[in-house]
């Protein structure tokens, strides 16, 4: 979940805390333009480092202490400097410097771009990085072709306006923004377009400036830089004088190349791997839970029945009428996992009970049209009962609600034990409905896995001392899914049944 969005602003009813920092200095112009920028927008706090950390990247300080010295800006305001890195600078504001987590990191303005292949050396962008990492909404600033009397206005107001668009309607989660501005006066910008990162052409070499003995002076970085003129792209969007906005998450996985390594049949050292004989099948993408667990509980909704699209409408539905406002598709689905009431809370305290009534209006009314057991759920359920795995249901929906999906898709027969929203105190993400699931079992949590589609059910499933698998086919982005570290994730049926070895 991101820490932020536009209804959670709202409901703060106090100024939003913007934490800002660089890797160009505490003394760089482009920070004291942004911090100006962004002070009519909430409570703005600078932690920047105490000299030029450009190429930083994502290095931390691991040795000694981190110094911290309040000092004077230009603008009069006072700020804090480091002698850390950027990356150090957003964890001293996070993990308790402050009075509270700050609910948005800018990052900059850069004097110089951040631009394609450019991300993985910036401090710049490292910082943000940080942000998204501890789960709070960050954006990256840049100033392309920086130079004396470049004027900073242009970049400190587009910075301005992302963010004021943020805290009005919301962020996506565990993404940050690259912002890239070309060298324009603002009349002369043609406008922002949403790209990709390009493909940066560097002409370093190695290069001896000096030599002595065996001792030798050299030069690898140099200052020829180019680009792939490629559609789309970050360099493009600058070159032909727009401004760049990139979304960045931190999922560096090779989902692609997960299957393929599979066919190399990589073995430990010292050991020799079992040749297939010709014809003989593969075995590709996760594998079995170690030992078998004795009782599989599932979650509901996006896990077993399909009933995305009944939920986005349903909540489109109930926002529609009852504030008159059109949320987005990930607004709409940010807190599926947690009980009805609970997700409409968050959306608005005071109307939650009108909301969750035109909800089910809708909702009940639809549920039989538009609810349906993903294919190859029931045969599934029908394996693990042949092979003696116990099944159980665990849902945030209530008991009368999930009646009408058992009803619908038929499976009851197929499950051991059914937990519903309204049979604990606490719901998802704590443990206490799959813990009561397993006594209803008669299973200790570590011969049992809990399978869902949100990170609230692998939240409970954590905290429950179970397995959690992760299943994207649900709600969720795969990613969102992995950052809570599952033990497994799959993909789809199939690999789900080879997961829990049936």
């Amino acid at each position: 979940m991101c820490r932020v969005t536009g209804q959670q602003m709202r409901r703060l009813k106090r100024p939003p805390l913007i934490l800002v920092t660089n890797d160009d200095g505490i003394d760089s112009p482009g920070l004291a333009a942004l911090r100006r920028a962004l002070h009519p927008l909430g409570r703005v706090v600078v932690i920047a480092p105490d000299r030029n950390r450009t190429g930083a990247a994502r290095s931390i300080t691991m040795h000694g202490p981190l110094w911290v010295e309040e000092v004077e800006l230009p603008d009069g305001t006072l700020g804090f400097a480091t002698d850390g890195t950027p990356v150090d600078c957003v964890r001293t504001g996070v993990l308790g410097f402050l009075d509270r987590a700050p609910d948005l990191i800018v990052s900059g303005i850069n004097l110089s771009g951040n631009l394609g292949d450019d991300i993985t050396y910036s401090g710049t962008v490292a910082a943000a990085l940080e942000g998204i990492m501890l789960d709070i909404p960050a954006i990256a600033v840049s100033a392309e072709g920086y130079r004396d009397g470049y004027d900073l206005s242009a970049p400190a107001a587009y910075a301005a306006s992302v963010v004021g668009s943020i805290l009005d309607n919301g962020f996506p989660c565990r993404t940050l923004l690259n912002i890239n501005v070309p060298p324009l006066p603002l009349e002369a910008i043609g406008g922002v377009r949403i790209t990709r990162l390009g493909k940066r052409v560097y002409g370093d070499q190695v290069q001896i400036t000096h030599g002595d003995g065996r001792r030798h002076s050299y030069v690898i970085y140099g200052d020829e830089l180019g680009f792939l003129p490629e559609s789309g792209t970050d360099f493009e969007a600058v070159t032909e004088g727009f401004v760049s906005v990139t979304p960045i998450h931190f999922d560096l996985t090779a989902h692609d190349a997960l299957e393929s390594l599979q066919q190399l049949e990589l073995v430990a050292p010292g050991t020799t791997s079992a040749r297939r004989t010709a014809g003989e099948p593969r075995s590709f993408g996760p594998h079995p839970l170690t030992p078998r667990p004795l009782a599989a509980v599932f979650d509901l909704d996006g896990t077993l029945v399909d009933s995305v699209e009944l939920i986005v409408e349903s909540f489109r539905y109930a926002t529609r009428n009852v504030l008159g406002v059109e949320f987005t598709r990930e607004q709409m689905t940010a807190n599926v996992g947690k009980p009805l009431r609970e997700q409409m809370q968050l959306i608005d305290a005071e109307r939650a009970d009108e909301l969750v009534r035109v909800y089910r209006e809708y909702n009940h009314r639809e549920h039989d049209r538009m609810l349906k057991l993903y294919a190859g759920a029931g045969d599934l359920l029908e394996r693990l009962q042949e092979h003696g795995v116990k099944v159980g249901l665990v849902t945030s929906k209530s008991r009368p609600v999930t009646r009408m999906a058992l009803d619908v898709t038929g499976i009851e027969p197929l499950l051991d034990a059914v937990v519903c929203a309204d049979e604990t105190v606490r719901n998802k993400p704590y443990p206490d409905p799959i813990l009561y699931c397993l006594q209803q079992l008669g299973v200790t949590p570590d011969r049992a896995c809990y399978v869902g589609d949100s990170p609230y059910d692998l939240q409970a499933a954590r905290a429950a001392g179970v397995k959690a698998v992760g299943v994207s086919w649900g709600v969720f982005d795969r990613a969102s899914l992995e950052a809570e570290r599952p033990d497994q994730m799959v993909a789809s049926i199939g690999e789900l049944a080879r997961v829990l070895g049936v």
